[in-house]
């Protein structure tokens, strides 16, 4: 059974499966009594539909819509597909930031490393440099899926990787109860550490985010070593407005290629692809379509998808062998932009927090 759908799932990068199937693949493989998952097929009992037989269309998936999910509180190991069981593939936990509320969890195999070589073959297309010297990243690690994505991604490229934790809860915390002063050490013993390995290791690209950028250009020791040797940037986990971004890539770090890369615990990543003359912003997101589409809909009005150039809150679907998440509203603020080449999928600029997603929204570094 777990290969009935392999052209769907694991379809080659550049050849994506018309968006339709996947929807029925994803309807039999996560809610059949012989492969789907404790948790969904539990669920869809209660439905008032049958997903195997309503649910045959991208359209269809709307029947969704009075299906709430908590995905902070369901008990992870019941998202796992019965299917995927016993297979050599391990599954693993991640938890989101949990940067307005409580964390979510996903379970994953091997759904983030196709969406992280997707990604990896959209750098090439932008030129980013590969192969030469290690990695660093300075962000979190477990629980959070972007210490893997990167690590995986660094293996692709050839490159081995350092890690430099970042705890983001912890730093809310901090900013949330006005320890400003305590902030502010935590971040000189992350540029501590970051120093160490620019200075011993021989570093040529790094992933963090733009506030941890902001600070590593604020302090000469470091500064300097990563000017010096690194000539691959992704940035990505807070928001960075253009002139942010000018600044970056012309003056702070002029000798390394940028890239942006939005993406969360439920979406997986959307890098940025490449930069077109008459783009209507420096940096476009382009996700990783069919296997998670991307709407973005009217804050005040979630029935309402919203119109190229025009704001919208961020609403995700993942369909994938390891694991599905129905049209689910997400906590990111949005601009629609236009898609180019023919790409099916939308994109998207601008990404921020959604100040209205119910509680106080504090980035602190991630």
């Amino acid at each position: 059974m777990a290969d009935d759908f392999s052209s769907v799932f694991e379809s080659p990068l550049e050849k994506s499966p018309d968006i339709d199937e996947l929807v029925r693949a994803t309807m039999e493989w996560h809610f059949s009594p012989l492969t789907g998952s404790p948790y969904w097929v539990e669920r869809a009992r209660d439905f008032g539909f049958d997903p195997r037989k309503d649910v045959q269309s991208l359209a269809d998936l709307r029947l969704f819509a009075e299906v709430p999910v908590d995905w902070s509180r369901i008990a992870a190991d019941r998202l796992i597909p019965r299917g995927s069981r016993g297979q050599a593939a391990r599954f693993g936990i991640h938890e989101s930031g949990g940067a307005t509320g409580a964390p979510k969890r996903i379970v994953d195999a091997t759904s983030r490393r196709r969406n992280v070589a997707w990604q990896s073959m959209m750098l090439d297309e932008q030129g980013f440099p590969a192969g030469e010297g290690h990695w660093l990243h300075i962000g979190p690690t477990g629980p959070h899926v972007m210490s893997k994505n990167i690590g995986t991604l660094a293996e692709l490229r050839g490159h081995l990787c350092y890690f430099v934790d970042i705890d983001p809860r912890w730093v809310r915390r901090c900013v949330t109860q006005g320890r400003h002063d305590e902030y502010r050490r935590y971040v000189d013993h992350i540029l501590d550490q970051v120093k160490d390995v620019l200075t011993t290791q021989d570093i040529r690209g790094i992933s963090t985010t733009p506030k941890i950028l902001e600070a590593i250009a604020a302090r000469q020791d470091v500064y300097e070593p990563l000017r010096a040797a690194v000539r691959g940037i992704i940035w990505g986990g807070t928001s960075m407005d253009s002139e942010t971004l000018r600044l970056f890539e012309d003056e702070v770090f002029p000798e390394a290629k940028l890239a942006g890369a939005y993406g969360n615990t439920m979406m997986g990543v959307a890098p940025q692809r490449t930069r077109r003359a008459g783009d209507a912003a420096a940096c476009t997101f382009r996700p990783y379509y069919p296997y998670t589409v991307v709407e973005l809909v009217d804050p005040q009005d979630p029935g309402r998808a919203v119109a190229d150039d025009e704001d919208g809150r961020v609403v995700i679907t993942v369909m994938t062998r390891d694991y599905f998440t129905p049209p689910t509203l997400e906590r990111d603020l949005a601009t629609r932009r236009t898609s180019a080449d023919g790409f099916p999928g939308i994109e998207l600029s601008a990404v921020r927090p959604y100040e209205g997603a119910g509680a106080g929204v504090v980035e602190g570094v991630y």
